[in-house]
C-alpha cells in the first residue's frame, strides 16, 4: 500500500456518501490497496462509466440531425465531464474526510444536553441534515426514473442519451442490449457520483454553521449561572477558545474537500443550465421528454442552491460569533476574563469568506449569478435559431 488507508470502519456523520464511495470505488482508488479485488473492481468500473463513457459521448458532439439531440448530446457531455473532475477530486481527498470527522467528535463532546437550548438546536442540526439528505434522494431518483426508463416503453429502438457507440445497435438485438446495459451502467454510476458529490458539501457547511451556532449559545449562557465562580467562568471561556479554533480547523477542512469541485460545479452550471431551458422550451415534443428536462433543471438547481444558501449562512453565523462574547455575563467578571473576551472578539474580527477554488464566492450572490448567466446563454441560443441559414 502506498498510502495511508482512508478508514477501516463505518463514517459516522456521512454514513450515505460514505457508502456510496465504497460502491462507486473511490474509498478503494484512495486506499490504492493493490493487492485487494476492491481496487481493481474500482479501476474497472471507472475505466469503463467514469472515463470510457464520457468519451462516447464526446466523440458524437453535434453529429446528429435533430436539434434535441444535439443540445442533449452537448448538454450530457458537459455534465458528464464535470461529474469525472469532481469524483476525482472528492477522491484525492478521502484522508480529509476522516481528520474532518475526528474534529467533529471534539465539538459534539463539548454538546451540554442537560441544557435544554443545546440539546433543541443539536437536535434540530440532526434533523436539518436528515432532511438534506432525503430532498437529495429524491431528487436523483426522479432524475434516474426520467433518465433510464423512458427509452424502454419506445417502439423502436433507442439508447437513453445520443452517443457514439463502436456496435452496430440499431440491427441487431444483442448489440441493442449490451448498448443499452453500458448506458445503463454508465448513467446509474454517474448519477451516483454526482449525487454523493451534491450531496456532500451541503452538508458539511451545515454541520460547520449549526456549530458555530452552538458555541455562539455556549458563550452567552457564560456568567449568569449563580453556582459558577469568577476562576469556573474564565476556565468556560477558555475552553470555548479552543472550541473556536475547532471550529476554523473544522472549516479549514471542509474547504479543503469542497472548494476544488464546486468550482468546476459554478463554472460549467450556466451552460447546462441554458441548454437545459432551450431544450425544454424549443425542441421538446414529447411528455417523457418534458418530463426528463423538467427534472434535470430542478437536479441543477439542487446542485447549488443548498450549497450556496449554507455559504451564506456560515458567514452569517461566523460574523455573530464576533459579538457572542459580549452576550455573556462579562460585565461582572473578572479582569482576566474581561481580557480574555476582548482577545477573543479580536481573534474573530476577520470573518471567513468561502471561495470556491479562492475564485467564486460559496454564496446567494453566486446562485444569482449563475441563474442569469443561464439565461444569458439561453437567449444566445433562442437568438441563434432565428438567424438566417
Amino acid at each position: 500500500m502506498t498510502s495511508q488507508s482512508v478508514r477501516t470502519t463505518k463514517s459516522v456523520y456521512f454514513p450515505l456518501n460514505w457508502r456510496v464511495w465504497q460502491l462507486l470505488g473511490a474509498v478503494a482508488l484512495n486506499d490504492r490497496a493493490y493487492e485487494s479485488h476492491q481496487f481493481w473492481f474500482a479501476v474497472v468500473l471507472n475505466l469503463l462509466a467514469t472515463v470510457v463513457y464520457p468519451m462516447t459521448l464526446l466523440m458524437a458532439m453535434f453529429s446528429f440531425e435533430l436539434p434535441l439531440d444535439n443540445l442533449m448530446n452537448f448538454n450530457i457531455s458537459i455534465t458528464s465531464v464535470a461529474t469525472v473532475a469532481k469524483f476525482l477530486m472528492y477522491t484525492r481527498r478521502m484522508q480529509k474526510l476522516n481528520e474532518f470527522e475526528q474534529v467533529l467528535v471534539e465539538l459534539e463532546k463539548r454538546v451540554n444536553h442537560d441544557i435544554e437550548a443545546q440539546h433543541v438546536m443539536h437536535k434540530s442540526m440532526c434533523k436539518e441534515l436528515s432532511l438534506i439528505t432525503k430532498m437529495y434522494i429524491a431528487t436523483f431518483c426522479c432524475v434516474a426514473i426520467t433518465t433510464e426508463l423512458p427509452c424502454l416503453f419506445i417502439a423502436e429502438r433507442t439508447l437513453p442519451f445520443p452517443t457514439w457507440f463502436p456496435l452496430d445497435w440499431k440491427s441487431s438485438l444483442s448489440n441493442y442490449v449490451i448498448a443499452l446495459t453500458y448506458q445503463f451502467l454508465s448513467i446509474t454510476t454517474q448519477i451516483l457520483q454526482n449525487f454523493v458529490d451534491d450531496l456532500f458539501p451541503p452538508l458539511t457547511l451545515c454541520l460547520v454553521a449549526r456549530n458555530c451556532e452552538l458555541l455562539i449559545n455556549r458563550i452567552g449562557l457564560i456568567g449568569y449561572d449563580d453556582q459558577s465562580d469568577e476562576r469556573t467562568n474564565e476556565q468556560l471561556l477558555f475552553n470555548c477558545i479552543r472550541d473556536q479554533q475547532q471550529l476554523y480547523r473544522l472549516l479549514d477542512l471542509a474547504m479543503d474537500m469542497i472548494s476544488g469541485p464546486m468550482l468546476v460545479q459554478f463554472i460549467v452550471i450556466a451552460i447546462i443550465l441554458g441548454t437545459a431551458m432551450c431544450g425544454l422550451v424549443f425542441y421538446v415534443e414529447t411528455q417523457q421528454d418534458r418530463f426528463y428536462y423538467i427534472f434535470f433543471i430542478y437536479g441543477l438547481f439542487m446542485q447549488i442552491f443548498p450549497i450556496c444558501y449554507y455559504g451564506t449562512l456560515v458567514e452569517d453565523v461566523f460574523e455573530r460569533l464576533h459579538y457572542a462574547v459580549f452576550n455573556s455575563n462579562w460585565v461582572e467578571q473578572s479582569i482576566v476574563y474581561r481580557r480574555t473576551a476582548i482577545i477573543f472578539a479580536q481573534r474573530t474580527q476577520k470573518f471567513p469568506k468561502l471561495l470556491a477554488g479562492n475564485v467564486i464566492p460559496i454564496a446567494l450572490t453566486t446562485f444569482l449569478g449563475n441563474c442569469k448567466g443561464a439565461y444569458s446563454f439561453f437567449t444566445l441560443i433562442a437568438d441563434s435559431r432565428k438567424a438566417p441559414q
